[in-house]
């Protein structure tokens, strides 16, 4: 697969089903921030009224490979509603309203279209992802449940007679009040045919898969982190295995 498919046609690939998983962030522990949004200042604005789709650059220094690039597609509005998007000034706010169904791309490296042309994709990011096992998704405020789709792309896959480009992982999340804030850890696959050692682009994909409407949410931070399981979970698990063993040596009795 070449760039020349990028992004779009990504939706035929991407199958990833929910992830759950119980996890902590230990102090000291690994942590690169791919975007805060900071820039640009004023932020880049997107307004939908109808089916249609809108992607835009930004130049931003702060992030890997200089360019962060945006895809805002209205694909479902019956009645015409507002789908507003706002990018910059620390944060993604996208707003959609009653009937109306958006999706939101927003991507680095590879995955950008810094000329604009279609076939022209943004620059490798040669990124080494070993240090890290887990995305960490960060919104100051989610009206209801979010689909959120992670993407990796290396442009120097493991073996070369069957090429493995993409890893991808997936969540559906909700926050604990609806409009309140939201923290999502999204581990990697941790397939061993990808090479993390090269990570020439991300993609992050928001409500791609999500049938709801009258949306709203706002994106403060994405960043790669090291997670580690929480000892409550793995308590838990032992606990239940201690408790089908005694009902076993029960039964047996």
């Amino acid at each position: 697969m070449t760039l020349d498919c990028l992004p779009l046609p990504l939706r035929h690939i991407l199958g990833a089903a929910a992830l759950s998983l119980s996890v902590a962030i230990p102090a000291g522990a690994a942590t690169l921030v791919i975007d805060d949004f900071d820039d640009p200042t004023p932020p880049s604005t997107s307004v939908l009224f109808a089916v249609g789709e809108r992607s835009f650059n930004n130049f931003t220094p702060t992030v890997p490979g200089g360019v962060r690039g945006v895809y805002h597609h209205n694909y479902t509005n019956p009645l015409g509603s507002v789908a507003a998007l706002s990018v910059g000034n620390g944060i993604v706010s996208a707003s959609t309203g009653i009937g109306a169904r958006t999706e939101v791309l927003l991507s680095w490296g590879a995955f950008t279209r810094p000329t604009g042309a279609p076939g022209v994709g943004g620059p490798l990011l040669a990124l080494d992802a070993r240090p890290y096992n887990a995305f960490q998704i960060d919104f100051t405020g989610v009206s209801q449940y979010s689909n959120l789709i992670a993407v990796l792309y290396t442009s120097a896959p493991l073996d070369a007679g069957n090429p493995l480009y993409y890893t991808t992982a997936a969540v559906n999340a909700a926050p604990a009040v609806p409009g309140g804030p939201m923290s999502v850890t999204l581990p990697f696959t941790g397939d061993p045919n990808f090479n993390w050692s090269r990570v020439d682009g991300i993609l992050l994909e928001i409500d791609r898969a999500n049938n709801a409407t009258n949306l709203s949410w706002n994106l403060d931070r994405l960043a790669l982190v090291t997670v580690v399981p929480e000892p409550g979970a793995g308590a838990l698990l032992l606990a239940g295995l201690a408790v089908v063993g005694w009902m076993l040596r029960r039964q047996r009795g």
